[in-house]
Parts: structure tokens; C-alpha cells; sequence
């Protein structure tokens, strides 16, 4: 039997040639990416997965240095440009059905940004902690510096990994806001209208806590992310369907501030009538969470920075220990 499609599988949309003849016989999905598992070529260790275009694969193969195509960024770029630890490529192999790739490499330094041997340094135990069982081999610090807007991505990830954990384990003798994610009652949106509106008072000057205006903005801001992560976790929208990261990695220009604390009180009003909560909760998360960026941007508050942080302090918390390492 030689037909490996599935039957009625093009009419689902299920890709069944490379999207473009002219090029490497590789079928792209829907957004003209395709998985690459990376490899080393001397102990056949599994380094990273990644996604490549057609330009990322073309990059690849012409320098023989494995080039990624970033989906949060929506950039090429170069495995190793920042740290030095290059991908020196070996050979690439195509799976049957022609849409994912091994790369097996020579990787030259650490592979992982967290300063491991591989990305794959954590594995998942019995009672659902993630266990390190590898080295730490450079710090991330001395390699990247401390610029947490670099890396919204894992930022973000963690942050709300973290926060699942108290929803998924029964912590509300110590958490309060455990107890608000395995509540049945949703005591959690109002209390992201009152903040939003707290931090559209402290882009106008409005609302003040006795600090500087960034200073405020820095706490709303915080405050803001805090509860809509928790709307979100309530609903069962994980990272991937929330993708913060992009929400927050706005590329337009700043907004006037006037604007954004109009639109900051008028969201508020949305959440505030429990609009927000009832259909497309991602999207209005999405929304919401950009426009908190946007008001980080009116005084040049570091959006990454407050997150790091918030993920810092929650992880420090003891009785989360049990789970985290």
C-alpha cells in the first residue's frame, strides 16, 4: 500500500506536496514552518527542537550553521549569533511524511539559553516536579547579559507554568492565590477592572502611591498582568493559545497617553461587566495585556523586567518548592 495520506485527509487541509516544487521536497503547515529536531552528531543526544522556513533551511544548508525561523520575533536568525555556541551541521534527514527535520550538528558550546548541554535538562517526575539532571555549564548572565526583554518568550512560559501550579495542586492553606484559581466563584475579572483603571489613573497622574509615575505604572502594570494571568488559567487558556509574550512585544509606537488611559477605563468597563470572561477569553486576555505594554511604553517602563521579577518572588515562595527546582 503505497498512499501514506489518510483518507479525506486533503479535504481537512492536510498538505500532501511541498508547497513550493522548485525548492527541497519539505511540506511546510499552514504558517510555512517546519519542526527541526536538532541532534548531536557525536553521542545522537537530543539538543533542541526548532522551526525553520524555507529561508531559515536555505540559510542552513548554503553556511552549513543551523538558522531558525523565530516565531515571537518573526525573524531569522542564527543559532549561536549572540553566545558563540554555533550549530555546525552534519547532515539532514527527512521523515517519511516530508514535513519534520533531524539535523544532526557539532554543537560548539552549550545548545540552551538557560546554559545547558541541551535543552531537554529537566525531567518530569512521578509526582509532576521537574527534576535538573544536568549541569549548568555557563550563566546565562556572563552570556546574554541582564536583559529580560530578550527572552518574553521563556519569560512568560515559566511565569505562567508557575502560576498552573497553584491551580493544579490543592496550596490554598498557603496561597491566596490558589485559592482564587480553584475557586468556582470568579472573584478574579473584577478585580482586573479596578486595576486597569488604577493604571490608566497612574499614566495620567490621576493615582499615585507616593513614587515616581514609572514607579506606579511599574506596580499597576504588575498588578494587571497578575490577574489576567489568573483569568486566563482560570478559563484552562494555556501559554500557547494566551501567547503573552506577543501581546506584550508590541512594535508600534508608544501611544499618547491620553489614549491609553482611555482605553485602559474603557477595558476596565468591559472586564467590570464580566464581558471579557464569556466568549474568546484568550483574545480579550491577548488585548488586554498589550495595552498594559503600551502603558508600560508611555515612561519607558521594561515590560520583561516586571515580569521577571513577579516570576522571581513566586518562585521563592517555599511551598512551592516541592514543584520547582
Amino acid at each position: 500500500m503505497t498512499d501514506r495520506v489518510p483518507t479525506g485527509a486533503q479535504d481537512e487541509g492536510i498538505p500532501s506536496e511541498p508547497s513550493d516544487p522548485s525548492g527541497p521536497p519539505i511540506v511546510f503547515d499552514a504558517a510555512g514552518l517546519v519542526p527541526a529536531v536538532i541532534q548531536d552528531a557525536d553521542d545522537d543526544a537530543v539538543l533542541m527542537v526548532g522551526f525553520m522556513n524555507a529561508e531559515a533551511l536555505a540559510a542552513t544548508r548554503a553556511t552549513g550553521r543551523v538558522h531558525f525561523w523565530s516565531r515571537s520575533r518573526r525573524a531569522l536568525w542564527r543559532k549561536g549569533a549572540t553566545s558563540g555556541h554555533e550549530q555546525v551541521v552534519e547532515s539532514i534527514a527527512v521523515n517519511c511524511d516530508q514535513n519534520s527535520l533531524l539535523v544532526r550538528v557539532t554543537q560548539l558550546g552549550a545548545v540552551c539559553h538557560d546554559g545547558y548541554v541541551t535543552c531537554y535538562y529537566r525531567r518530569l517526575t512521578a509526582d509532576d516536579r521537574l527534576e535538573v539532571t544536568h549541569e549548568r555549564v555557563f550563566d546565562p548572565a556572563d552570556v546574554y547579559g541582564h536583559d529580560p526583554e530578550a527572552d518574553l518568550v521563556a519569560l512568560t512560559r515559566d511565569l505562567m507554568t508557575t502560576y498552573a501550579l497553584l491551580r493544579d495542586h490543592d496550596l490554598t492553606a498557603h496561597s491566596r492565590t490558589s485559592a482564587l484559581l480553584r475557586a468556582g466563584a470568579d472573584r478574579v475579572s473584577p478585580r482586573l477592572a479596578d486595576e486597569l483603571r488604577e493604571l490608566a489613573g497612574a499614566v495620567d497622574g490621576s493615582h499615585a502611591h507616593g513614587g515616581t509615575p514609572a514607579e506606579d505604572i511599574a506596580l499597576e502594570a504588575t498588578q494587571c498582568l497578575y490577574w489576567c494571568v489568573l483569568i486566563a488559567l482560570r478559563a484552562g487558556i494555556g501559554w500557547d493559545d494566551l501567547r503573552p509574550d506577543r501581546a506584550l512585544a508590541t512594535t508600534a509606537d508608544a501611544m499618547p497617553a491620553p489614549t491609553i488611559t482611555s482605553l485602559l477605563r474603557a477595558e476596565a468597563d468591559v472586564w467590570a461587566r464580566g464581558e471579557g470572561r464569556t466568549n474568546l477569553v484568550s483574545a480579550r486576555c491577548h488585548e488586554t495585556i498589550a495595552l498594559v505594554a503600551q502603558a508600560c511604553r508611555t515612561h519607558g517602563v521594561p515590560i520583561g523586567g516586571l515580569v521577571a521579577e513577579d516570576l522571581r518572588q513566586l518562585r521563592a515562595r517555599p511551598y512551592l518548592s516541592p514543584f520547582v527546582s
